[in-house]
């Protein structure tokens, strides 16, 4: 149920798009699940064993993050290769918006936690900013599309709409010794979506637009001395008014102001 790749490009003697291999959406989303919660957060389970003999340990930020990196880029070439790119003619759910949306969201985290290191400076924090940017245009196709689909669940093979558990263990989870690890049941709970709940119209898992949307914003500032940004928002404001007024988005835009009336 859950499968980690390591990225891939595709080659004469290796292709990416035999069906057995493309892991689907659902499956992704665990993937996503497994990372924040066995990698992105390990260290709030306390020292980790494996780590022990080493000088530090503490894994390296910058490994944690090279790793994280490139399991994220081939979960996102997962998707493409599914054809889930948005519009009309091609595949879009609610599961591959929240995917990209967490995926996004780590992304931002890690420029801001890791600005400090120099090496992270000069040789990652460029191309962090660039998956950022991929992640997030693939996002805005999603929340584009036509047919609403972005916020429509499917349902998985397990019978439940998006993936049953955010926390990838269930509600009592071991480490790989067989160590007892914590876990917070009670919003596990809250965050489950089953086929039962889906009956209800005012229960859904959403997404993250506002937020996002904010954050495509202060990512394109300087873009074309800031008519990118005059664009987009301008498209925003005709298409969906409630999230141009949302308050991450006239956040985003009121900082974009700000810049402008500093530069002028």
């Amino acid at each position: 149920d859950t499968a980690v790749k390591k990225f891939r490009r595709s080659a004469a003697d290796f292709k990416l798009d035999i069906p057995e291999l493309v892991r689907p959406p659902h499956v992704l989303e665990r993937a996503v699940s497994y990372l924040e919660e066995w990698v992105m957060e390990r260290d709030r389970q306390g020292p980790d064993p494996r780590f022990q003999s080493l000088p530090s340990p503490i894994p390296n930020p910058l490994d944690v993050y090279q790793f994280i990196w490139d399991r994220t880029r081939m979960i996102r070439k997962d998707f493409i290769l599914q054809n889930y790119v948005g519009g009309p003619s091609n595949h879009c759910s609610a599961t591959s918006t929240r995917v990209h949306e967490r995926i996004a969201r780590w992304h931002a985290l890690c420029e801001h936690q890791l600005s400090h290191l120099e090496d992270y400076r000069s040789m990652q924090s460029q191309q962090n900013i660039q998956e950022l940017g991929q992640t997030l245009k693939t996002l805005n196709q999603y929340y584009d599309d036509e047919l609403g689909r972005s916020v429509k669940e499917t349902t998985d093979t397990d019978g439940a709409f998006g993936v049953g558990f955010e926390i990838v263990q269930g509600p009592n989870p071991v480490d790989y010794n067989g160590a007892s690890l914590r876990n917070d049941t009670t919003q596990r709970e809250k965050r489950v979506i089953t086929p039962q709940q889906k009956k209800q119209p005012s229960v859904t898992m959403g997404t993250s637009e506002p937020e996002m949307r904010g954050l495509y914003i202060l990512l394109t500032l300087h873009n074309d001395g800031g008519m990118e940004v005059l664009t987009y928002v301008g498209q925003l404001c005709q298409t969906r008014p409630h999230v141009f007024r949302s308050k991450p988005v006239q956040l985003a835009f009121e900082i974009f102001k700000v810049i402008l009336l500093l530069l002028a």
